[in-house]
């Protein structure tokens, strides 16, 4: 399926044609396409430029406002600019190429992909081959050649029945981690080096602001902040704090992701799969000690929507965040806390292992009311529960 190129083109005055190469026709195209291009005058002249080719010898060549595929001549290179004269309307347009106006566009000249533009473009040329043979016919809203395209095709093509395809480094990239990833070797959580405060019983907002800080420079939002400090919204210094500038720091620079003999590829490697889980999943996990010897699990994910139908005239559902900690204290054992935010309303549910440390939470909800009113922040609701409790 060809994507639409809606990219304005000058339209030339109408010259004299001059002995032109042999007719070549364009495929069947989108009815869009094909009724812009039946608006154009027979015999007017104008200007194209080859936007990339195909396995199969044809080329996408932008003219009139739209893309269109064309058999063209064997010295055809994309981002190449032509010349082409509507000689027919039926029983398609027909277009003839003006001798010797095939050469490389001014414009495009200046253009060049970098290897890993290029190698992507391969993979995807690979990828679109493999699918139609795997596939055995034509997707319905597919280029199909008929008449004497089709024996134009044929004779240009010196296309293999099969090909080998081959990854880029993006690729590999991607495809070590899955297969560390199923292995168990690639981290699922993030996690901090250090214990977060010096010993325990720092002011809350100390903890807050170094619980933040764990999320925020732990490289999973690397690229977000790099297009902050692009837009002069964030200053450099806070870049330097996240892991992937670190490493590029000590490394100078030079790292290879796909040598196992780099030390960075493991670090950097465990990083990009995060990203890529907290983009799927919506959701990050953080281990680490709090304080020198207690251990602390927090997970944040925003949920979307809770399955209610919502009417045309409702409002937005205001965002809802859900946060979960869980702690192994000595004297109360294991607890876990939900956090439920949605919009400006805190709703929180404590779970104990034990009776004795339920009672105990319970018989405290009034002290972590007036700590949660007292920092400036009501709480909608708290619950405290045994595990097991409907």
């Amino acid at each position: 399926m060809l994507p639409r190129a809606d990219i304005a083109t000058a339209v030339q005055p109408v010259n004299s044609v001059a002995a032109a190469t042999a007719v070549v026709s364009i495929a069947d195209t989108r009815q869009e396409a094909y009724s812009r291009l039946a608006q154009i005058a027979i015999g007017q002249q104008m200007s194209g430029r080859i936007l990339s080719d195909f396995n199969d010898g044809t080329f996408l060549v932008r003219v009139a406002n739209t893309a269109a595929r064309m058999v063209l001549p064997a010295n055809a290179r994309t981002g190449d600019s032509l010349i082409l004269t509507l000689v027919s309307k039926d029983p398609r347009p027909t277009f003839a190429i003006k001798e010797d106006s095939l050469h490389q566009d001014e414009d495009s000249a200046a253009v060049s992909l970098s290897k890993a533009g290029r190698a992507m473009q391969k993979d995807l040329k690979s990828l679109e081959f493999v699918t139609r043979e795997g596939a055995g016919e034509v997707g319905e809203n597919e280029d199909v050649p008929v008449d004497g395209q089709a024996r134009g095709r044929q004779a240009q093509s010196n296309a293999p029945s099969s090909t080998t395809t081959t990854l880029s480094n993006a690729g590999k990239l991607i495809d070590s981690l899955l297969q560390a990833s199923q292995e168990g070797n690639v981290a699922d959580h993030v996690s901090s080096p250090a214990p977060l405060m010096a010993k325990a019983g720092a002011p809350a907002d100390q903890m807050a602001g170094a619980l933040q800080n764990a999320i925020t420079y732990s490289g999973v939002f690397y690229e977000s902040h790099v297009s902050a400090w692009a837009a002069g919204q964030r200053p450099a210094e806070e870049l330097m704090k996240e892991p992937q500038a670190q490493v590029a720091r000590q490394s100078n620079g030079d790292i290879n992701l796909l040598s196992p003999s780099d030390p960075a590829q493991s670090q950097l490697g465990q990083i990009i799969n995060l990203q890529l889980s907290a983009l799927e999943q919506q959701r990050l996990v953080w281990h680490g000690e709090v304080w020198p010897g207690q251990q602390m699990e927090w997970e944040i994910a925003q949920d979307h929507g809770n399955g209610q139908p919502q009417g045309q005239n409702d409002e937005a559902a205001p965002p809802t965040w859900h946060s979960v900690v869980r702690f192994n204290f000595a004297h109360l054992g294991s607890v876990s806390a939900s956090i439920r935010l949605i919009g400006e309303q805190i709703h929180v549910q404590v779970k104990a292992d034990n009776e004795a440390a339920a009672a105990a939470l319970r018989g405290n909800t009034a002290l972590f009311s007036d700590a949660m009113s007292a920092a400036g922040t009501s709480l909608d609701s708290l619950i405290v529960k045994q595990d097991g409790e409907a």
